[in-house]
């Protein structure tokens, strides 16, 4: 009598899948650092003059008015406040600039994958938590229970002024 031996492949194949899916972990790992890499060059390049060389923003951001005058540039640190903001929104932002804010439009000088390089870059200098928070979404989530001590909310993102977007959603 023979002995079925077909169920021996399937080890090999989930070994095989296993493997698979660690080298694209790997090349993902590696497709984000590099990214990351030359978001740094570019942040320096475009960014650092008024969001800091350290990401730290200007001192007094969270005062600013609604007065272009009165803006001073955020940290893009977990301290400041663009990790509750979307991605798209965040995309949307920095490519065509804020309207009566000094933030410039930066898709002339940046092309759409420049501009996600720098994202990586900034979202490195962030906590795990923020960085899930931001991920998932939803701007009236608890707060990550990590934020830096002083950490409060900026005028324009206070809770029922539309923190998941630069401009407030349409119901």
């Amino acid at each position: 009598m023979a002995i079925d031996r077909s169920w021996l492949w399937a080890p090999a194949l989930l070994g095989a899948g296993a493997l698979l899916y660690a080298l694209y972990q790997a090349a993902i790992s590696a497709i984000d650092a590099y990214g990351a890499q030359q978001g740094a060059t570019l942040y320096q390049t475009h960014c650092a003059a008024c969001h800091g060389s350290a990401l730290d923003g200007q001192e007094g951001w969270q005062l600013g008015s609604l007065a272009a005058q009165g803006w001073r540039a955020p940290p893009l640190t977990a301290s400041g406040h663009a990790w509750m903001h979307d991605d798209k929104a965040l995309f949307q932002h920095v490519k065509n600039g804020a309207a009566g804010s000094p933030m410039p439009a930066f898709g002339e000088k940046l092309s759409d994958n420049q501009i996600w390089q720098v994202f990586a870059f900034v979202k490195k200098s962030w906590p795990e938590s923020v960085r899930a928070f931001q991920l998932a979404g939803d701007p009236y989530a608890l707060l990550p229970a990590d934020l830096p001590v002083d950490w409060t909310y900026p005028p324009a993102c206070e809770p029922g002024a539309a923190p998941g977007a630069l401009t407030p959603a349409p119901r």
